[in-house]
């Protein structure tokens, strides 16, 4: 019996991306056994950047459900990721996840590899802005093993598995995720999956999440993309000497610098004046 399970970030009960999940697993097999979680019935605290994670030994120290969620990660054998698009970027919860990235990474010899698909639902097509983007890159910091990822069209509750093509879409998703994993679509990063670019010149396109390197050639059979050597920004060598190296390094630099650095804070003393609500 393999295990899924199903992180919903929507709040709607039988909302669009907890009955597209419920289809995704269904088509997974019938070994398969879903299991739920609502994020926003965990208690998730705001990262405070202490870097007391960093320092071997030692846990996130926000008392909340950080460490639940992880255990229900690593128990799990298949991951589904599921969240609306609000103001054109994915539910807040989810950002609250990402930011809580640096403990998560502590973690990566036990969480690295899970297969995952992402689910993100729009009410418009075309509105869905960067969603999709930010829950590729949210589930490849986790160290999941991406498989597919979609974005469903459907204001109310219900319309997410009645849009022309919903289901069969869904079905494959849930094929993919213990089997092979859908193939980069045109135009898309072919590293981290991300729908968006920026030119750093007029032929040349870096992608802002992973640095990969593209170019767009005009010729008579219309525009094709050309990539560069792929970005190795996922890797779990590159990610590991980030958040378990590197931040180790500069957490140690800050204790040998401190005298130094309160120096310069505290000249910045002068007008601590805080709104708070009442």
């Amino acid at each position: 019996m393999k295990k899924i399970l199903g992180l919903i970030a929507s709040q709607r009960r039988y909302a669009n991306g907890e009955m597209l999940s419920k289809e995704v697993a269904a088509a997974a097999g019938d070994e398969c056994q879903l299991e739920l979680l609502r994020m926003a019935d965990l208690n998730l605290g705001l990262c405070r950047g202490c870097y007391t994670c960093v320092i071997p030994g030692k846990r996130c120290p926000i008392d909340d459900n950080l460490y639940f969620l992880v255990e229900k990660i690593k128990a799990a054998d298949g991951i589904i990721l599921s969240a609306p698009c609000y103001a054109l970027g994915p539910a807040a919860v989810i950002k609250v996840l990402a930011d809580r990235v640096i403990a998560l990474a502590q973690l990566y010899d036990e969480l690295w590899g899970k297969p995952c698909v992402i689910i993100a639902t729009s009410g418009i097509a075309g509105r869905e802005g960067y969603t999709l983007t930010a829950l590729n890159t949210i589930a490849r910091f986790l160290g999941f093993d991406l498989k597919d990822s979609q974005v469903f069209i459907g204001a109310l509750p219900g319309e997410g598995v009645l849009g022309e093509g919903a289901l069969t879409r869904a079905h494959e998703m849930g094929k993919a995720l213990f089997g092979q994993a859908r193939q980069v679509r045109e135009g898309e990063c072919p590293t981290c999956w991300s729908q968006t670019w920026k030119f750093v010149d007029p032929q040349t396109l870096v992608c802002p999440i992973c640095g990969q390197r593209a170019s767009l050639l005009v010729g008579n059979e219309g525009v094709r993309w050309v990539y560069g050597g792929a970005s190795n920004m996922f890797d779990k060598d590159t990610l590991q000497n980030h958040f378990q190296r590197w931040l180790s390094v500069k957490a140690k630099e800050f204790i040998s610098r401190r005298e130094e650095l309160a120096e310069v804070r505290n000249r910045y003393k002068w007008n601590d004046i805080w709104l708070k609500p009442e």
